[in-house]
């Protein structure tokens, strides 16, 4: 998503504080990587943001192979429920 910051500014910047995202491999293999931070926009909107092994930050749900974004308390809590 490209942020506009004329429309919906970036108000703030969190931490990742835990939360993964998930990505399939080619060969259906599933990887997860930290999010470095979460994008607080001026409407409310939160964006994830994931960092390359280059270093560039990215919205994790851009990439083709993109499966969610998930917190591990929060999937070990629905299973034990």
């Amino acid at each position: 998503m490209t942020i506009d910051p004329a429309i919906n500014p970036v108000v703030a910047a969190l931490p990742g504080g835990g939360w993964l995202a998930e990505y399939r491999q080619d060969d259906g293999s599933v990887e997860a990587s930290p999010l470095v931070a979460w994008l607080v926009l001026a409407d409310g909107e939160m964006l994830p943001r994931d960092a390359w092994s280059e270093g560039y930050a990215h919205d994790p749900r851009d990439a083709g192979n993109f499966q969610r974004v998930y917190h591990p308390d929060a999937v070990a809590s629905d299973r034990t429920g």
